[in-house]
């Protein structure tokens, strides 16, 4: 049974709609997501396909990008075609379960007037958002939307390994012999005073010494955001 639905927009947001999918189906099984590029057998018939899968479903999580509403379709805008499978997918699940907007990054709430009459109630579902600087956190309120809408999913569900949370920094490099540079986003959360290896340890603004001197070109913060390292000597991050 598919309990999860990803709903999603071809060119407007197909790569979240897949991260979506992957997490939950971690969390609850493959058999609990359905995503239709992935879930549809080749050779099957695609529209019988989809409406199994909505009859069935609890939650459709509905990914809206910032060309979510304006996506031209065949004849003018998409949503305003009555066979547009994005609408058809929505409405469908308006009328028998939970519909949860997913917002990709700074995409904006979505207003009653800005829709076709029978996805206006869409405008007022709770909606989730995701942004790519704080994913992990995000896909964590999607997991626990989830939950809300179809209790019987905390019997199924698997908490991700303690190396997969997104805490910390994970230094892809290992050990770094001369001069090497890693960047990424990460998150700070706010852990202080522990140190890796010899040297001083800086609390605040700087992350702790390891053996050899290290600097940071930007300061260190609670939040998302990008952290360049640059490390001389030789040390794991």
């Amino acid at each position: 049974m598919h309990t999860c639905f990803i709903n999603y927009r071809t060119g407007d947001g197909e790569h979240v709609a897949t991260t979506l999918s992957r997490t939950l189906a971690d969390r609850f099984g493959d058999d609990e997501v359905f995503l239709a590029s992935r879930s549809i057998e080749v050779g099957r018939d695609f529209e019988q396909g989809l409406q199994q899968a909505l009859a069935r479903c609890e939650v459709l999580f509905a990914v809206v990008g910032n060309d979510w509403l304006d996506r031209s379709g065949p004849s003018g805008r998409a949503l305003d075609d009555p066979n547009d499978w994005v609408r058809r997918e929505i409405a469908s699940v308006l009328q028998t379960g939970v519909v949860v907007p997913v917002l990709i990054d700074r995409a904006p709430r979505l207003k009653r007037e800005q829709l076709p009459e029978e996805l206006q109630a869409m405008a007022r579902c709770q909606y989730r958002r995701y942004d790519h600087r704080n994913s992990d956190a995000d896909l964590e309120q999607i997991v626990e939307a989830a939950l809300v809408a179809a209790p019987r999913l905390e019997e199924l569900l698997v908490e991700p390994d303690e190396g997969d949370t997104g805490a910390g920094v994970a230094n892809g490099m290992h050990d770094v012999s001369g001069v090497g540079i890693q960047a990424g986003s990460y998150t700070n959360h706010g852990v202080s005073g522990v140190q890796t290896g010899g040297g001083a340890v800086i609390t605040g603004t700087q992350r702790p010494v390891t053996t050899g001197p290290q600097y940071n070109n930007s300061q260190v913060h609670n939040g998302s955001g990008t952290q360049n390292n640059r490390i001389t000597g030789r040390g794991g991050v």
